[in-house]
């Protein structure tokens, strides 16, 4: 792939013009003996800002929480079958409109 260092696209984060590109006829850079990956001045490096990482450590993060929180559906439960349980009306139409409010059909 041939990247024409001249174009400037609007909005283009990148101040500083593309160097050091190679031609297409150009082979790509492969493992080295060892097996790592070491780029040299042929091939094309790619590195991740640091909110890439917070956002992979969220996600992974994420994963360890539970869907449905057992402890508060047992409490619910319990008020439920001992009769405790009666919550308003206001309250229950308030809780509908918060979580399918911002929903755009």
């Amino acid at each position: 792939m041939y990247i024409d260092p001249k174009i400037q696209f609007p909005n283009d984060s990148q101040s500083d013009p593309v160097t050091g590109t190679r031609n297409s006829s150009a082979p790509a850079g492969g493992a080295a003996k060892g097996g790592a990956v070491s780029p040299t001045s042929n091939e094309d490096t790619v590195s991740f800002s640091s909110t890439h990482g917070e956002v992979q450590t969220l996600a992974a993060n994420l994963e360890n929480v539970p869907e449905i929180r057992s402890d508060r559906v047992q409490s619910l439960r319990a008020q439920v079958s001992q009769g405790q349980y009666q919550p308003s009306s206001q309250s229950v139409a308030d809780a509908i409109v918060r979580e399918y409010g911002q929903v755009n059909l």
